[in-house]
């Protein structure tokens, strides 16, 4: 079983590098990803945790927002019934209609499919710490790390981290319980990944040794 997080960054510069519209950007990052669940299957993935977007990203103009959350809507609407289907995140962020509508969508989706797609909507370390304290203060006698994963946007160990677009920096998109996630900073814009390219990142990420804070076994 492995666990893969993907953050696809670069929609809009793709979008100006190709002389076409936002909506028409983040039609080929849906596309892409199409492409992608099925790559992932293939290398034994079994749970694909995308970062659809960051709580920064939802301060963005009305109809920016509108695109992002459009897209990875329609994504799932039309997927939903070949794989399993879970969202979390900073929700109040989301308008009530997407959400709504997901909450649908994930209702309906295939949970006996063995493969699981999670969105994370409007991460933020910050905002999910202060969620969940305040959720859970003056209620428990003690945080432990099995209340923590209950309440945190993404709920299992994440094995492997991919960053499409450049940037080599996580800004707010890391998960809280995933310390020892090894991370793949990719320069390629997400509409233009390969095949090629998602199997590089994995031969890259599942070439290193992970001590998890131990010593080298050798």
């Amino acid at each position: 079983m492995t666990t893969l997080m993907l953050l696809p960054d670069g929609m809009r510069r793709w979008s100006k590098k190709n002389g076409v519209s936002l909506d028409d950007g983040y039609d080929a990052m849906a596309e892409k990803l199409i492409d992608l669940f099925t790559w992932a299957k293939q290398e034994g993935v079994t749970t694909l945790y995308v970062t659809a977007s960051s709580a920064a990203n939802h301060s963005r103009p009305e109809a920016a927002v509108t695109t992002f959350l459009e897209a990875f809507t329609d994504l799932v609407r039309r997927v939903h019934d070949t794989l399993s289907f879970d969202f979390s995140g900073s929700l109040d962020l989301v308008d009530d209609h997407y959400r709504g509508e997901l909450e649908t969508l994930r209702d309906k989706s295939n949970k006996d499919a063995g493969f699981t797609l999670h969105y994370i909507l409007g991460m933020s370390l910050t905002r999910e710490v202060i969620g969940i304290f305040n959720r859970l203060n003056g209620t428990i006698p003690a945080l432990t790390e099995e209340i923590l994963a209950e309440h945190a946007y993404v709920p299992t160990q994440v094995d492997y981290l991919i960053r499409t677009g450049g940037a080599t920096r996580m800004s707010s998109f890391f998960p809280l319980l995933s310390p020892y996630a090894e991370l793949h900073f990719s320069p390629v814009l997400f509409p233009d990944i390969t095949r090629e390219d998602f199997t590089a990142a994995l031969d890259d990420l599942r070439g290193r040794e992970r001590r998890f804070g131990g010593y080298p076994t050798a």
